[in-house]
């Protein structure tokens, strides 16, 4: 027991320095909603397979006892970590093999832990999955904070809602954002429980899933999700702050009002949003075909800064290039083993990031171990033992070598596009226009409060 302290503070640097090498940049929103002291669940969405829990650990800093199915302590490696984390298995129906009479003792361990003030995270959707929105929530996070206020209270036990939104959650670098809900006071169902457990627990639910609702983005479907991503950022484009990109956080506020109005105005004005829509779409086909983004057709290329770029990024590039070639060359197996094994998982997007993680972990040192063995067999043990601590530094001398390099090629090409096919610029513009229109007919109506008989017609 004594050791749990040290390992709950190691399992939290370990996701932190995995993380932010798999992503690119990471942001978190409402963390001082944290209670500091006292026992509390952490529930959050479920869209990155063994990804999510590491948020929980790492940006976040919570040493919680995470739920987890069953079936993951049947994996090598995968379960060692689960019992390195402290996490509870869950039996679940749907696991073929599993005896959910066991869920009993994974409930008892959940209430002890919050009567010693511990705290306890699951997803309540029971599953990672690939859809655009929440799924319905089970009902073990309701259940796990009334039993135990029951049982031992009162605790004071509270629920945090936790919503994790990606950029592009299997693609390597990306980017991804972390909201802190509102915590969730569950006393009013603790006392209905009295009289009706079942009700007060259904009850506990729904408040959850609107929770989550708050701090998640919800789509009817992931073309919609692209639409209005799309959408929202060309009108924050025209009519944001210009000195500097928007933060993931002012992102996720934009797109969850564009998304908030867009199905209200489904219902009231059909016709201008399938306008809207539609110019959305054309203009994404466009954009698509000719593999340039949006900020590329509006930005001005002044031709000292377009000089200066290249000159610059080339200089670093031509720097770096040695150290960048020799960590490549380093560590271009195990990127491409992880990479072959997370495309078996294509039609999962949601476990792709995990089988791109999870595997390097064991890939990446036995290779760096490998090549020292050899350099050392035939060199001397010295030279073999400095290749070997020198590849994780030049491996990422190349990783951010080859993120210079694409960056500086997909402005190249791009600015090469806009002006060798003057026809596709003009098209591209001439799409953009038509959607700045749409969505500027959309807003004022946008900010129509509903009618009687259309909150009527939504309910």
């Amino acid at each position: 027991m004594t050791l749990r302290p040290a390992l709950d503070s190691f399992v939290g640097w370990a996701s932190r320095q995995l993380l932010a090498l798999f992503f690119r940049r990471i942001e978190v929103v409402g963390a001082e909603k944290i209670p500091p002291r006292g026992p509390f669940l952490v529930v959050a969405n479920h869209v990155n397979g063994l990804i999510d829990p590491m948020f929980v650990f790492g940006p976040l800093g919570i040493p919680a006892r995470m739920l987890g199915k069953s079936t993951v302590w049947r994996i090598p490696v995968i379960a060692q970590l689960a019992a390195l984390a402290g996490a509870i298995p869950v039996y679940r129906r749907i696991d073929r093999g599993t005896d959910t009479t066991r869920n009993v003792a994974t409930f008892e361990r959940c209430h002890e832990e919050l009567a010693r003030c511990g705290r306890i995270a699951l997803f309540p959707e029971g599953i990672s999955h690939d859809e655009p929105r929440l799924q319905p929530l089970r009902t073990g996070a309701a259940r796990i904070a009334i039993e135990a206020e029951r049982k031992f209270g009162p605790l004071g036990v509270v629920i945090v809602p936790v919503g994790l939104v990606f950029q592009r959650r299997e693609r390597f670098r990306s980017r991804a954002l972390v909201v802190v809900g509102d915590p969730i006071d569950p006393s009013t169902d603790v006392r209905s429980a009295e009289d009706d457990e079942p009700a007060a627990v259904r009850a506990l639910t729904e408040r959850i899933f609107h929770a989550l609702e708050r701090v998640t983005l919800n789509y009817p479907s992931w073309e919609e999700a692209r639409l209005v991503g799309l959408g929202a950022e060309i009108y924050d484009r025209e009519h944001g702050p210009k000195e500097r990109r928007r933060t993931l956080v002012e992102e996720f506020a934009i797109r969850r009002a564009v998304a908030q109005a867009l199905g209200r105005l489904r219902v009231v004005h059909p016709e201008d949003v399938e306008v809207a829509v539609a110019a959305v779409r054309d203009y994404e086909e466009l954009l698509r075909d000719t593999g340039v983004r949006d900020e590329q057709v509006v930005a001005v290329y002044p031709r000292g800064v377009v000089v200066s770029f290249t000159l610059r990024t080339t200089w670093r590039l031509f720097l770096a290039a040695p150290v960048a070639a020799v960590g490549t060359v380093l560590n271009v197996v195990p990127y491409l083993l992880a990479l072959l094994i997370s495309n078996f998982f294509e039609d999962e997007p949601n476990q792709i990031a995990t089988y791109k993680l999870f595997p390097s972990l064991a890939l990446y040192p036995a290779t760096w171990l490998g090549w020292g063995w050899a350099v050392g067999a035939r060199w001397g043990a010295g030279l073999g033992a400095a290749l070997a601590l020198a590849a994780p530094f030049a491996g990422w001398v190349a990783l951010r070598w080859h993120e210079r390099r694409r960056r500086l090629w997909g402005e190249a090409r791009a600015f090469l596009t806009l002006r060798a096919r003057r026809d596709v610029a003009a098209e591209l513009r001439e799409r953009r226009r038509r959607v700045e229109e749409a969505i500027a007919r959309l807003l004022p109506l946008a900010a129509q409060p509903p009618s009687r008989s259309v909150a009527s017609r939504r309910a």
